[in-house]
């Protein structure tokens, strides 16, 4: 009685074991299952060699395949076994010609064994008759929705007559070519649903002897139909909108590739941006704000251009304000080091001082100095930056005595130098006749 409990309990532990070990081989076992048919390559013509790819197949590894050829008639059904044609590899025959053949290929691993049947070749030909193809034709006219494209046959060798038709495919940029249904002419109307992929035509020659295919050339990727510009941003001015200034455009962006440039054409509105006119002669890119523009409004219309159309876009409109006066401040500390080459003389202690305000294109100055080696030659304004020369502009003063002022006219390029830090003031002696002390002038506000 008291060994009947620990039967029980080995015969309980070893039942999960037994479910396991039955459950992983059912699931290990799987016989070979053909997912993609076994196909036949070569030349369909007595006396060439035809070759089986053994398809797709599922099932656990490894699978072994064996091959079996088959005759059948023109239409590809009555088949029978050929004797011994059991490699990959099968010579067509004269038994062959006017025929088509098959191979069924049979895979098996260890847990059984299916067989797939390839599809049926083209009639296989008499030597040196079925056509053959010499040169594949390239498709011509435009790969674009809307258009038609042509093939032609290409060159081919064979018993004549030849005839030829045709199959148009689509094809994926990784190869994966489909027939489209109904489209076997030698031309092809493309449509929407090409648009991304690429066309080819299968030709097929035919002749007394048998028949032959080929496939021409791709084309390029077939794109969409062509439209006119579309805009998707505006034009935007830039620039200070003020009497006396210069307004800049930017094209906006936009699809469909112009094929031409941008044109431009500016409009002078109310002050509310409305009853806009074009201004004769405003058609570049810039535009010079003049009197005439004061306290009303300025829009420029950008006109892109393709082989389809054209189109404009408006930009915002830019009131345009009375005239600006610019102002700014300027200063230098003058040092015989800033020179490029040193001068000669005793200069520890040589320094001078250049303030300056700058109202629209007049120029106040006002300059000190000391401790030069003689006299001030000549002071002068000059282009350039820190540690180069550069030509003088204007001549403050000559045989200049400390303190001293003036007033110049600057150009807009020389005011221009000033404010962006590009001038500098040079004291001549007759010491060092090629400056003695220089400064950088620099901004103040």
């Amino acid at each position: 009685m008291r060994r009947i409990p620990l039967l029980l309990v080995v015969i309980a532990g070893a039942l999960p074991l037994a479910a396991s070990a039955l459950a992983a081989t059912s699931r290990a076992t799987a016989s070979p299952v053909n997912t993609s048919l076994p196909a036949i390559s070569g030349t369909t013509q007595q006396g060439h060699t035809l070759t089986a790819s053994n398809g797709t197949w599922s099932g656990t590894a490894p699978i072994t395949y064996t091959y079996r050829w088959q005759r059948c008639n023109a239409s590809g059904s009555s088949c029978g076994n050929i004797g011994g044609a059991t490699n990959q590899n099968y010579v067509a025959s004269s038994g062959d010609v006017g025929r088509t053949i098959r191979v069924a290929v049979t895979g098996t691993n260890a847990d059984g064994t299916s067989q797939a049947l390839s599809t049926a070749t083209d009639t296989i030909g008499a030597p040196g008759s079925v056509p053959a193809n010499t040169k594949q034709p390239d498709p011509s006219g435009t790969a674009q929705e809307g258009k038609t494209i042509t093939v032609g046959h290409g060159d081919w060798t064979g018993l004549q007559p030849i005839t030829f038709t045709y199959q148009w495919q689509s094809c994926t940029s990784g190869g994966t070519c489909t027939n489209l249904a109904g489209k076997t002419g030698s031309s092809l109307l493309l449509g929407l649903s090409q648009v991304g992929l690429l066309m080819r035509a299968t030709i097929v020659a035919t002749n007394a002897a048998g028949k032959t295919s080929a496939f021409s050339n791709l084309t390029a990727i077939v794109l969409a139909k062509a439209t006119a510009p579309a805009n998707v941003s505006l034009p935007a001015i830039s620039g200070s909108a003020h009497v006396g200034q210069r307004l800049s455009a930017t094209s906006g962006e936009w699809t469909g590739v112009p094929t031409s440039p941008y044109t431009y054409q500016w409009s002078r509105c109310n002050a509310d941006g409305s009853s806009c006119s074009t201004i004769a002669g405003a058609t570049g890119q810039t535009y010079g704000v003049g009197a005439a523009d004061l306290g009303l409004a300025i829009r420029v219309n950008v006109t892109a251009k393709n082989a389809t159309g054209s189109t404009t876009a408006t930009s915002a409109a830019a009131k345009i304000g009375a005239r600006v006066v610019l102002t700014a401040t300027f200063r230098a500390v003058l040092r015989a080091g800033q020179e490029v080459s040193y001068p000669n003389g005793k200069l520890g202690a040589t320094v001078g001082h250049f303030t300056a305000k700058v109202t629209g294109t007049t120029l106040r100055w006002t300059l000190t100095f000391s401790h030069l080696t003689g006299h001030a030659t000549v002071t002068r304004l000059n282009k350039g930056v820190r540690g180069t020369n550069g030509a003088a502009f204007k001549s403050l003063c000559r045989t200049c005595l400390s303190p001293t002022h003036g007033t110049v006219t600057l150009t807009a390029s020389q005011r221009a130098a000033m404010l962006r830090g590009g001038t500098y003031v040079n004291i001549h002696t007759a010491k060092n006749t090629r400056g003695e002390i220089r400064g950088q002038i620099s901004r103040i506000n």
